[in-house]
């Protein structure tokens, strides 16, 4: 008889399966029935859970954290007014008609326990304004700018240093929760409407609306175990403490037809699509146990305990502890504590166990990063009417408005293959956990669209799969610090924002972080010439990236969003103010990039340009400037780098100056050059990056 060949597929949903059936079922046994594995790879790993929180954006929760892209971008978009965008506009504000971030200083006010914001499909897109990012405090009240320091949820700042945290992580839709767990769980929001959508809004909690295939039906039918976590007691009261049990309507499966016919079933291998979704025919009774986060998550701990965690797991917890304003932070701490203690339980379990830690979308949390939004008439990515909940009237006619991607939210990687502090800029969204799902279990998901496969990565580049650090890092006690919260002074005043006059710009923590490298890198190069200036944009990466190009004073004024594909060019052009020959161009990328040109029509006659390249071996890029004066007369030019140093450039008429510089060997690979043309304070080139060497550096 010849020797069975299983394939990975099959192992995984037949180890989990079998150990299931026979508890006592020796473990080497069990791994023996799995085809060979590459160790150092993803097939290292043989469990995946999937914890996602709600309602914080990435700022409002690490814009202060060190070495991540926060409070302290030296790239960040400039608004119309000429100031940052943390400068939000807030017409109401006596002290300069602006509102910055402010602290929530949870010693001082009741910021644990702050109020939700407007966080629908029409204020989300209302304050990312076509990408310009200045609309957040009319979109969404002042409190959009609140922020918590790390002393205000020290175990979250705490795990996010320990392990791994993308600081490029977008929620999938500029809009509310179930409409970004669908892309979560499904890839989609039906844009077309063909089955139920398209999903811009949060429908009734329970009700079958959508018809789509679901990535959970994927795994079940290539025999892939799975499972989603959540207490079956009747909760979502609202009303404490019946709010830590249930599962606050935050399992999307209860959306879509197939599960309820499941669950109506009498054919058991129909009904396990259901049972494995959590849905259930009744609740149970409250067991007053609400606030004992092991009773919460008693199911899910008792797995691995037992060594039969499923290969993939969807943990969804009750409104009390999903950290969904106005639910406290410090409550979330304790659950998301709970779910790594019952792996760190079993050793065995952990050593091959990653927890992708998410939020589903940012509330009305300012964030200070637009995300990367599709050109327009990419398919699958707008839509053309918005579907009313339920409400008897017919959709809305209007112009196409893209999906997302959204504003940026936490996503802190958990796994031995992840631990050290580290930071990864790649742009990824909520579809990423489905494409690492993919690449771990080869089980497609068709849903995602080609634009979102392109320029959202799978998360992969988050591991080091040479490197398993098994052990547990020192954390907060999430347990003591919720006792210490209940016993605050409950006559703390309401968050507020700052006094007129008070206003102080947020700091970010000095220093930097471990970073890993990102599959792209970006060049961008400015002529400026007739009416127009081009803008000719390069990616000598192996990964698509989107670029952003913000115009200012000229016609065009909206920001354009450019794709540039691996190893390929783009260009687009910006008009010349009619009145003076006035323009200003900068391009955003990920990683802050940035590249802008200034000038008016006195600069363009003198003809001075500045010219990058990169040359030299992947592992070790140089990067080269040429700088031409173009025209008759001699000018001089300064060049400032990023030690602050500045060096005065005396060109001829007709005069070439080039020189060249190694990041890599100097800065950890970041760059940082400024050009000013000498009586002609209009003139700015000014180049920013990182260049990536495909190893592990410092961020900037």
């Amino acid at each position: 008889m010849g020797r069975a060949v299983w394939t990975r597929r099959q192992f995984l949903g037949a180890a989990a399966a079998t150990a299931g059936l026979v508890g006592a079922l020796d473990a080497g046994l069990v791994a023996a029935l799995a085809e060979p594995r590459r160790r150092g790879s993803v097939d290292d790993i043989e469990h995946v859970v999937i914890l996602m929180q709600e309602n914080r954006s990435f700022d409002h929760y690490y814009g202060t954290m060190r070495g991540v892209r926060g409070f302290g971008d030296r790239t960040a978009i400039e608004l119309p007014s000429g100031r940052s965008v943390l400068y939000q506009p807030d017409p109401e504000r006596l002290d300069g008609g602006y509102l910055l971030p402010f602290h929530l200083d949870t010693t001082k006010v009741d910021g644990q326990q702050m109020g939700d914001l407007l966080h629908d499909w029409d204020t989300t897109h209302v304050a990312w304004d076509g990408g310009r990012y200045n609309e957040w405090v009319q979109a969404k009240t002042a409190m959009t700018m609140a922020y918590f320091e790390a002393s205000d949820i020290p175990f979250q700042r705490a795990l996010a240093q320990a392990f791994t945290t993308c600081d490029r992580y977008h929620c999938s839709v500029l809009g509310p929760t179930i409409p970004n767990r669908l892309y979560h769980w499904t890839g989609t929001i039906d844009p077309h409407g063909h089955a139920g959508g398209p999903a811009t809004e949060n429908p009734t909690d329970y009700v079958p609306v959508y018809n789509w295939p679901t990535y959970p039906e994927r795994l079940q039918a290539a025999g892939i175990s799975w499972q989603v976590y959540a207490n079956g007691e009747v909760g979502d009261s609202n009303a404490t403490p019946q709010e830590f049990v249930g599962d606050y309507g935050d399992n999307p499966l209860w959306l879509f037809d197939v599960y309820h016919q499941a669950l109506a079933s009498t054919d058991p291998k129909v009904h396990q699509l259901a049972e494995r979704a959590s849905l259930r025919t009744r609740w149970l009774p409250y067991s007053g146990l609400g606030f004992d986060v092991n009773h919460v998550i008693a199911e899910f701990a008792a797995d691995c305990k037992a060594g039969t965690l499923p290969a993939v797991s969807w943990v969804v917890a009750p409104q009390g502890y999903s950290e969904h304003p106005a639910a406290r932070p410090v409550d979330g701490a304790a659950y998301v504590q709970g779910v790594l203690h019952a792996l760190w339980d079993n050793p065995k379990l952990w050593e091959s166990t990653v927890v992708f830690l998410n939020y589903d979308e940012n509330d009305g949390l300012f964030d200070h990063v637009p995300p990367p939004t599709p050109p327009p008439g990419t398919p699958d990515e707008f839509v053309d009417y918005v579907q009313p909940i339920y409400d008897g009237f017919p959709p809305a006619a209007g112009p196409p408005t893209p999906i997302g991607l959204g504003p940026r939210v936490p996503m802190t990687v958990v796994s031995p293959w992840t631990r050290g502090g580290w930071v990864n800029s790649q742009v990824f969204d909520h579809t990423s956990v489905l494409r690492f799902l993919e690449r771990w279990t080869g089980v497609a998901e068709p849903n995602i669209s080609a634009w979102r496969r392109s320029i959202c990565g799978d998360l992969t580049s988050c591991f080091d799969f040479t490197s398993s650090v098994t052990t547990i890092p020192l954390l907060p006690d999430a347990a003591a610090l919720r006792s210490r919260a209940d016993q605050v002074d409950p006559t703390l005043a309401k968050p507020t924002t700052p006094a007129s006059g008070a206003q102080v710009a947020p700091l970010q923590e000095p220093g930097s972080a471990l970073a890993r490298p990102i599959p792209y890198q970006a060049l961008v190069n400015f002529v400026v010439e007739g009416q127009e200036v081009t803008i000719n944009m390069a990616n000598s990466g192996d990964v698509a990236l989107s670029l952003a190009v913000y115009p200012r004073f000229t016609a065009a004024s909206s920001p354009r969003s450019y794709d540039v594909d691996r190893y390929g060019q783009a260009s687009g052009a910006a008009p010349l103010d009619p009145v003076g020959g006035t323009y200003d161009v900068t391009v955003h990328g990920p990683n802050g990039f940035l590249a802008r040109a200034a000038g008016d029509g006195v600069t363009t006659r003198r003809g001075v340009e500045a010219l990058l390249s990169i040359t030299g071996p992947a592992g070790h890029p140089i990067l080269h400037m040429q700088l031409v004066n173009g025209g008759s007369l001699p000018v001089i030019v300064f060049v400032t780098t990023l030690d602050g140093s500045t060096q005065a450039i005396a060109l001829v008429g007709g005069g070439v100056w080039s020189t060249s510089w190694d990041p890599i060997a100097e800065a950890h690979g970041w760059y940082d050059v400024a050009l000013a043309l000498d009586g002609h304070p209009s003139f700015v080139r000014h180049f920013a990056g990182h260049l990536e060497n495909g190893l592990p550096s410092l961020t900037g």
